[in-house]
């Protein structure tokens, strides 16, 4: 579900497929420890593949967002309709989405 790969500054999350609810319950806990494992790295969420996201998924990118800031968190190879719903939640101003 969920690929990780450590560089000098940064952890790269890497998600597959649908972020709905099940999948999100599913992989939350262990996200949050890798993130905090990081120790100050900035994270990367990468949804090249990514063509759904649920409520869930957006509830643990504003988590993330207020545990690390905006400055350290980035989504990047957002699909077109998905950068629709971060635009429709507004979290499309507070996160960098590429």
């Amino acid at each position: 579900m969920i690929k990780y790969s450590e560089e000098t500054d940064k952890l790269v999350c890497s998600f597959s497929e649908r972020l709905d609810t099940d999948a999100c319950v599913q992989f939350e806990k262990e996200l949050y420890k890798k993130i905090e494992d990081a120790k100050g790295k900035s994270v990367v969420f990468d949804l090249k593949t990514v063509d759904y996201i649920s409520s869930v998924f957006l509830g643990i990118c504003m988590h993330i967002l207020k545990k690390l800031g905006s400055e350290r968190l980035s989504i990047v190879n957002v699909q077109p309709n998905v950068k629709r719903v971060f635009k429709i939640s507004g979290l499309d101003g507070q996160i960098a989405l590429n």
